[in-house]
């Protein structure tokens, strides 16, 4: 035999022995492995179905604990645990944050609220409390963006009173700020202020004397005052009573009534 036959049929012979190792040995067939694998799959599955069935159980992670955190004078830890433990009652995993914040935030004296769980059995409630700047009417108060709130409780210490028509206190609190910060220069501070029906105002100092301002031209009208109150008014501060600056060029004084007149 040729060097080229015995050539031919040794490779033959490695062409069998290699198709013979590619077959599965004896007794283990390839749907083993596929049904092995699919009991895993299924063991897998059956424990994350029990998990989520146990967490599904609020018992087992119970909410023990409501963290309060911020400046608080008004609210406290254990008004604001009462209030949170009717949905605390979820449990750990499935309470809604986000009902939770909401009802924070409609208490009269909370401002503004964050809340996230903290493992493994708390809430974290940072509150941001209302800041007072001036009453509104008889029973509001107003925080410096003119929001007002009801508490139930009377807050004591004299506050401006700022009054206007329903849905007008941004408006009426950015207005007061402003003139107030005029009169600052000339230590006069307001105690009333008033926008009526007719979006007139009319606002009354610490010191009694009442500023008619009409329905328009604020800022120009109260810069008159400003200018003569220093010479022209305010060595007679004693008596006056009323300043009305709704004329163009001037305004129009009012005195109080002596004893004898």
């Amino acid at each position: 035999m040729s060097w080229f036959g015995r050539s031919r049929r040794g490779r033959v012979m490695a062409d069998k022995a290699q198709a013979r190792s590619k077959q599965p040995p004896p007794g283990k067939q390839p749907w083993t492995g596929r049904l092995l694998l699919a009991l895993v799959m299924f063991t897998a599955l059956g424990l994350v179905l029990t998990g989520i069935q146990w967490l599904a159980q609020p018992e087992n992670l119970p909410l023990r604990t409501v963290r309060v955190q911020g400046e608080l004078n008004h609210v406290s830890a254990e008004v604001i645990w009462q209030q949170v433990a009717p949905l605390a009652a979820e449990g750990f995993v499935h309470v809604d944050i986000e009902r939770v914040r909401q009802m924070l935030e409609q208490q009269p004296w909370v401002r503004s609220a964050q809340v996230r769980r903290m493992w493994p059995d708390a809430l974290l409630v940072n509150l941001r409390e209302q800041q007072v700047l001036a009453r509104w009417g008889e029973s509001g108060l107003l925080n410096p963006e003119g929001k007002v709130f009801y508490p139930s409780e009377r807050i004591a210490g004299a506050l401006p009173v700022l009054r206007g028509p329903e849905g007008t206190s941004v408006m009426v609190t950015a207005q007061f700020i402003e003139l107030q910060r005029l009169l600052w220069a000339l230590q006069l501070d307001i105690a009333e202020v008033t926008m009526d029906e007719r979006r007139a105002w009319r606002l009354q100092l610490a010191n009694g004397l009442q500023l008619v301002l009409g329905r328009s031209e604020h800022p120009q009208r109260m810069q008159r005052f400003v200018r003569a109150w220093p010479q022209v008014l305010a060595p007679r501060s004693a008596t006056l009573e009323r300043i009305d600056l709704r004329y163009t060029n001037g305004f129009a004084v009012s005195f109080r009534q002596t004893v004898d007149g």
